[in-house]
């Protein structure tokens, strides 16, 4: 399946991206070397593509975001999911740890 992720800080479209899932709220996606998560479906089609909402990790220019509030809406999802791992495979907290996943 493509998707057609839509930066909803910017409203630009970025590159289709191939994926196996669909990807739901709060996941991760790489898009030419930097990280977006997904924020919202934006339009539901019936196709192989799809258009999804994403939000940066790394907001450029923050005074330019027209709705800061939906932008740390979607970013608190993602936040949720955020685990930190030691180098035993177990979590621990952010000064302790080895790695930053998000589930």
């Amino acid at each position: 399946m493509v998707i057609k992720p839509f930066n909803v800080i910017d409203q630009s479209h970025l590159p289709e991206v191939p994926v196996d899932q669909f990807p739901t709220d709060g996941d991760p996606l790489e898009i030419e070397g930097e990280m977006y998560y997904v924020c919202r479906d934006v339009l539901n089609q019936k196709s192989d593509t799809r258009v999804i909402g994403v939000i940066p990790l790394v907001v450029r220019n923050p005074s330019r975001v027209s709705n800061i509030n939906e932008y740390i809406r979607c970013l608190t999802i993602a936040h949720r999911r955020v685990q930190f791992i030691d180098k035993k495979g177990g979590c621990c907290d952010l000064d302790s740890c080895d790695e930053m996943i998000i589930t």
